[in-house]
């Protein structure tokens, strides 16, 4: 598979992703039952972060639209994915989550580290400084 149809088809798993959180969200942010969310929050916080998933997948999906992939706007993409999972691994050894959100929060992992293997499979393309760094 070409890098070109692995990072699309990241990308609009990612938009998929995200609209699940976004259905997952929505009631408790119009005050109706939630039963799916993990924690009880208040409606207002609710609705900012199902405010900021939709947006992302917006970004998402246009990402993979584009004939040419936005590096930066990507990367910022990878950064919260991976800054997602790590919040719920955090939370979840500190004991304010339960374990079974968790694996729920894997699939942020697995595409935030494709958008990542994606952008440095090949540099060659991305002006220096948004270049990331050999490990």
């Amino acid at each position: 598979m070409s890098r070109d149809r692995v990072i699309r088809t990241a990308l609009w798993a990612s938009v998929a992703l995200n609209l699940v959180g976004v259905v997952l969200f929505t009631p408790a942010a119009l005050g109706s039952s939630a039963e799916l969310m993990s924690i009880p929050a208040p409606r207002f916080w609710v609705a900012q972060v199902g405010i900021t998933i939709a947006l992302f997948a917006g970004v998402y999906g246009w990402l993979a639209m584009q004939r040419e992939i936005d590096r930066p706007l990507l990367l910022v993409g990878a950064l919260g994915k991976l800054a997602f999972f790590g919040l719920v691994l955090a939370y979840w050894l500190a004991g304010d989550l339960p374990g079974r959100i968790v694996p729920q929060a894997a699939p942020d992992l697995v595409l935030g580290s494709v958008f990542i293997w994606w952008l440095r499979s090949d540099r060659r393309q991305a002006p220096a400084f948004f270049s990331l760094p050999a490990v």
